[in-house]
């Protein structure tokens, strides 16, 4: 569709270009030329606005304007073009030849699997961090959204021609997990019968801290105690970091993410990358001391106030080692970093934006998105609220078992990730457990899987009577003379625009939304029209390339999702 885009797009600017040559067109330069789809096929199959955003500067009537460009297309010059009609205020309306709908079913069988991919990207590097959560318990239905966010954009820029890499930033130092080793210690004692003992303040009170606990009695008894406390809470918080380490990577990889890179805010720090900061930013004059801390000069940046980079202890605040991070990822080579961050980091996205300033690194080098909030509803629509240093949370494993129990193991995580997905990234997501597990058609994920196993069914049944499909250079497509069929072309051929969009746009809901609508074409289709037909072979075969196409596209689109496309439900 964007080739088809671009010649149409040369035709209407030569129109114009030969209207203000003849005379008729009193303009000084040529906008860009803007379609979009029409709402139906009676109304053709794109449009144009061009000529209401000439209006002001030809000092003319648009519909007047969209005459005179009309007027110089000639469409028996133009093979792509069967007709063309101006509606409304000026809009011009084109109907494609029924050839390009033809070579758009000859693209997809073509190129199969890697329909909707490009090379736009040109192996350029890009770094996607997501999910990062600390390692103090368990992923929580927040972090899987970042998960299934995260995971599909590495694949949208992978098809499109950037080497995208997957990463995840484990904050194994600090006073995080200084108090997750604190709250081991007080569950460890009370295990072994001390009492009188309490979580201290922000620490972790989840019942996943007094079942490790008890694991580390189990197999160590009372040895623990013979360290002294500092060293003792050390030995915890080292081996808590470890073990719910091991959980989230156990947790991510059942939801099908598997991060390319595991990079540590400790290694970071012992490296010595945050010294070399402190120093850049003395050299350049954007540190000064006061009240006994450090302070970087944000206000140089267009901030309301200045930041503590250095506390009274000696002690880095988390800008630092953030900062030594971000130039660690420069170094490496990524042409384009993309953090995507929890609702609670908002007011973060300024300030470290600043740090990568005052690094001297491109503007445009470092995007942040913020993944809003997952709030679980149920069929009322009443939400709970969760809350990880109190204990109340819904984690990812647990909202995958509870799924599980209804559609199975794969069918879970596939809804999972389809409900994360179908919302914009800036939108609050309810996600309504009770549709969720719906195994119907209301559920929006099974009626996109449910067409990708309809067409698998239609390849069956026709193996079964003997029928099997051509190579689509043997057959003749203008046998597909249905305004559904062709309907179902135009949604096929807008696959890879889509796929380049959502890329481009970090906007991964627009793949599940276009799948959905493909599915909503082809599922009255397939109850109203006859594909295999013994007494009509030949427009047979011609819909039985279709519902290839139909089945590639929506297999391919699932892929890029991370969610499967079975043959059979």
């Amino acid at each position: 569709m964007d080739t088809i885009k671009t010649e149409v797009c040369n035709i209407i600017e030569g129109a114009i270009h030969a209207a203000v040559a003849a005379g008729e067109l009193a303009i000084s330069e040529v906008p860009t030329i803007p379609f979009s789809p029409t709402k139906t096929p009676e109304h053709g199959d794109i449009a144009t606005p061009v000529a209401l955003g000439l209006a002001k500067q030809a000092r003319m009537a648009p519909r007047s304007i969209a005459e005179i460009i009309v007027k110089h297309i000639d469409s028996d010059t133009h093979a792509i073009i069967h007709q063309i009609d101006i509606a409304g205020p000026g809009f011009i309306n084109i109907q494609l030849s029924d050839n390009w709908l033809y070579e758009t079913l000859q693209t997809i069988a073509a190129a199969q699997k890697d329909y909707g991919t490009c090379d736009k990207g040109a192996g350029k590097r890009v770094q996607i961090e997501f999910v990062s959560a600390n390692p103090t318990g368990p992923l929580n239905i927040v972090s899987g959204r970042a998960a299934a966010v995260g995971d599909t954009l590495v694949n949208l820029l992978n098809a499109i021609g950037y080497e995208a890499i997957r990463e995840f930033y484990v904050n194994d130092a600090g006073g995080q997990v200084q108090r997750l080793g604190e709250s081991i210690d007080v569950r460890y004692r009370q295990a072994l019968g001390e009492e009188a003992l309490e979580i201290p303040e922000g620490g972790y009170q989840g019942e996943y801290i007094r079942e490790f606990a008890e694991t580390l009695v189990e197999t160590a008894g009372d040895k623990y105690l013979e360290l002294k406390t500092d060293e003792r809470i050390a030995r915890f918080r080292d081996k808590g970091i470890a073990h719910i380490l091991g959980q989230q990577k156990a947790s991510l990889e059942r939801f099908g993410v598997n991060f390319d890179v595991w990079s540590s805010e400790k290694a970071i720090r012992e490296s010595g990358k945050p010294e070399k900061i402190i120093q850049l930013f003395q050299e350049q004059g954007y540190l000064y001391e006061a009240e006994g801390a450090t302070w970087f000069r944000m206000t140089d940046f267009g901030d309301d106030k200045d930041c503590v980079v250095i506390r009274q202890d000696g002690e880095y605040t988390y800008f630092v080692p953030d900062a030594a991070y971000h130039r660690d990822k420069f170094d490496r080579g990524f042409t384009t970093v993309i953090d995507l961050l929890g609702p609670d980091h908002q007011g973060h996205i300024s300030r470290l934006k600043n740090f990568v300033k005052a690094l001297g690194l491109p503007d445009d080098w470092l995007e942040i998105s913020i993944i809003q909030q997952v709030n679980l509803v149920d069929a009322a629509g009443k939400r709970e609220d969760m809350s990880k240093r109190s204990g109340h949370f819904l984690t990812l494993d647990n909202l995958i078992d509870e799924l599980a129990e209804t559609v199975g193991e794969q069918f879970a995580v596939d809804v999972a990730r389809y409900f994360f997905l179908m919302r914009a990234n800036s939108s609050h997501l309810d996600f309504n457990i009770e549709l969720a597990i719906t195994h119907a058609s209301e559920n929006p994920v099974f009626y996109i899987q449910y067409a990708h196993a309809r067409c698998c069914s239609i390849f069956e049944q026709g193996s079964e009577q003997g029928i099997t499909s051509k190579p689509v250079e043997e057959v003749s497509l203008k046998h597909l003379t249905e305004l559904m069929e062709h309907e179902l072309i135009r949604k096929l051929a807008e696959f890879p625009s889509i796929v380049r969009l959502s890329a481009e746009t970090r906007e991964a809901h627009r793949v599940p939304h276009y799948l959905h609508e493909l599915s909503g074409i082809f599922h009255p289709y397939y109850n109203q029209h006859r594909v295999l037909d013994p007494a009509d072979m030949e427009k047979t075969h011609a819909r039985l390339i279709l519902i290839q196409s139909v089945q590639t596209v929506l297999k391919n689109g699932l892929t890029l999702l991370g969610i499967s496309a079975p043959a059979a439900m």
